[in-house]
C-alpha cells in the first residue's frame, strides 16, 4: 500500500488543506531524518526531498497513500540554518497544524537512536500529552548505535525516557532499511481502520 504513495501538496497555510480521512504525521528535530523515513517507508528514493543541511523541509508536505489518507512531513523543530523569524513561522505552522487539523491523526516523533531524545523532544512530547494528541516514537539511525546494543535494548531505553509502552517505540534505520516492516504495518493499520 505505501509503495504507491505519491506527492500530493505542499502548504504553509492550514486553511489551504482539504479534508482527509486519516493523517500519519512525521515530526522531529531538524535533520533527524524525517524525509528519509518517508522515502524508506514508501520504498521510494526521491519521494521526499532530503538534505544534510538542517531545515530543508520548510512547509507542510503531504503525500497521498490513497484517497484521503496521507503521510504528512512537517518542518523540523529546533536548530536549522534559517533566520529566527523563519524559525518562528515554522513553529507556528507546526503548532497550528497539530491543534487545528481535526482529521484523525497519529503523530510519529522521530528521535536519533544514537543521541537519544533531546530537551526539544521531551518538550514536544509534553506538549502533545497536554493536548491529548496520540503519538508513537521512531528511534531512527539505529545503524549508528554501537555493535552489541540490541533493538530491544534501544526500544526499552527509549520507552523508559518517555514513560510509555515499548509497543509505541519503533527502532529503525532509514538508511539501511532496518526495522521498517513493523513500522509500515503499524502505519497501514492506522490508515485503514
Amino acid at each position: 500500500m505505501l509503495e504507491k504513495t505519491v506527492f500530493f501538496k505542499s502548504a504553509v497555510e492550514i486553511n489551504s488543506l482539504p479534508q482527509s480521512l486519516a493523517e500519519v504525521v512525521i515530526l522531529g528535530r531538524s535533520n533527524v531524518g524525517k524525509s528519509s523515513i518517508v522515502n524508506a517507508l514508501c520504498l521510494q528514493k526521491k519521494l521526499a526531498r532530503t538534505s544534510k543541511t538542517p531545515g530543508r523541509t520548510k512547509s507542510i508536505n503531504i503525500y497521498s497513500v490513497s484517497v484521503g489518507k496521507w503521510i504528512v512531513d512537517l518542518p523540523g523543530y529546533g536548530f536549522a540554518r534559517v533566520s529566527k523569524h523563519e524559525r518562528k513561522l515554522w513553529d507556528e505552522m507546526i503548532e497550528s497544524y497539530l491543534i487545528r487539523r481535526k482529521s484523525k491523526k497519529m503523530v510519529y516523533i522521530i528521535i536519533d537512536a544514537l543521541v537519544g531524545p533531546t530537551e526539544l523532544d521531551f518538550n514536544m512530547i509534553d506538549w502533545l500529552n497536554k493536548l491529548d494528541i496520540s503519538f508513537k516514537i521512531i528511534a531512527n539511525k539505529c545503524d549508528k548505535v554501537p555493535y552489541g546494543i540490541s533493538e530491544g535494548a534501544i526500544q526499552a531505553k527509549t520507552a523508559g525516557y518517555f514513560d510509555t509502552d515499548k509497543s509505541k517505540i519503533f527502532v529503525v534505520s532509514a538508511k539501511k532499511k532496518n526495522g521498517l516492516i513493523k513500522l509500515q504495518v503499524d502505519i497501514v493499520k492506522f490508515l485503514t481502520n
